[in-house]
């Protein structure tokens, strides 16, 4: 599972891409409030970058910065709802549309290398010490 604003429910599945409904996992009802306040946030602050007007910069600070009040209250919600048998994991903002785009290669969060995830639709990479994940080169 991963945490993921792309539309009105965040959750989403890493070997599909495909939103994963809330009740169907056993969340708490505190669970789904948090993560429900940190996506109408998150969706905030991405239609601010993408607006392309005043707030661009600032949005895209935002969600660039791994100390950011939007991605530590992200990464926070993924290390609560993360259980040994149900991984969480926190899908980093990538400018993947920009011209001079490349893919990462290490965690935004610590720096460290990041590993190839091979189950995904999608190619993908992991830390699995920070619970991040980004698309990765294809």
């Amino acid at each position: 599972m991963g945490l993921s604003s792309l539309g009105s429910n965040p959750i989403h599945c890493l070997r599909c891409n495909l939103e994963v409904s809330p009740e169907g996992l056993g969340l708490s009802d505190s669970d789904i409030q948090t993560i429900t306040h940190w996506g109408s946030i998150e969706r905030a602050i991405g239609w601010l970058e993408l607006d392309s007007g005043a707030y661009e910069d600032w949005a895209r600070a935002q969600l660039l910065d791994p100390r950011s009040s939007i991605n530590a209250e992200g990464l926070e919600a993924v290390r609560s709802l993360n259980r040994p048998d149900r991984r969480w994991y926190y899908s980093f903002f990538q400018p993947e549309t920009d011209d001079d785009f490349e893919p990462r290669t290490t965690c935004p969060v610590c720096d460290g290398p990041l590993v190839q995830y091979k189950a995904g639709k999608f190619p993908q990479v992991l830390c699995e010490q920070d619970l991040v994940v980004l698309f990765g080169p294809s």
